[in-house]
């Protein structure tokens, strides 16, 4: 390890003294003759010369185009359905009611509670009969096995048979404030 130290040390004494020695501008003595030492002079680099190539014009760069945003409309708009007069109206809910097993006098209930039995009725996002939602529309119709299309939600039949399902699986707090 000492011999690495010492040889490490005179490598680096040796290139001090080297330095030193091209950077005084006194006379040297090589092989016993006095020299002058060579003033070194910066030698000039060419400057680039003109030439009548032309001037490559810059393409203008792209410009972001702002994609417009849709806006949500929280008022469905409704596909034209059948109209029901109240007697048909009614003897849907006595149909589903038996088909179910379910009182007809509950879904009258939540009907006219709902909706006061207006299958065209809306409410933010709630529409028809029953008031249902898309989502809950769509989901528990999947379950019924029956088209999930939401404007469905106007035809009087269709909520009719979607609630009696839905009171017959239990699923009442789907009418927190009109289920009795």
């Amino acid at each position: 390890m000492k011999i690495l130290i010492i040889f490490i040390a005179s490598v680096l004494i040796g290139a001090l003294l080297g330095f030193l020695l091209l950077t005084k501008s006194e006379p040297i003595k090589v092989l016993g003759s006095l020299i002058e030492r060579p003033t070194l002079t910066p030698t000039p680099t060419p400057s680039p010369s003109l030439t009548s190539s032309p001037t490559p014009t810059p393409s203008p760069l792209p410009t972001d185009t702002p994609t417009p945003i849709p806006t949500f409309s929280p008022t469905p708009t409704s596909v034209s359905q059948p109209k029901f007069t109240s007697a048909e109206i009614n003897s849907f809910i006595e149909r589903f009611a038996g088909q179910y097993g379910v009182d007809p006098n509950v879904l009258r209930h939540i009907a006219t509670c709902e909706s006061g039995f207006n299958a065209d009725s809306i409410n933010g996002p709630y529409v028809g009969l029953y008031q249902f939602s898309s989502s809950t529309w769509s989901n528990n119709r999947a379950l019924l096995g029956e088209e999930k299309d939401p404007d469905l939600r106007f035809n009087a039949e269709e909520a009719v048979q979607t609630a009696a399902y839905l009171v017959s699986i239990g699923k009442k707090g789907i009418w927190p404030n009109c289920y009795p």
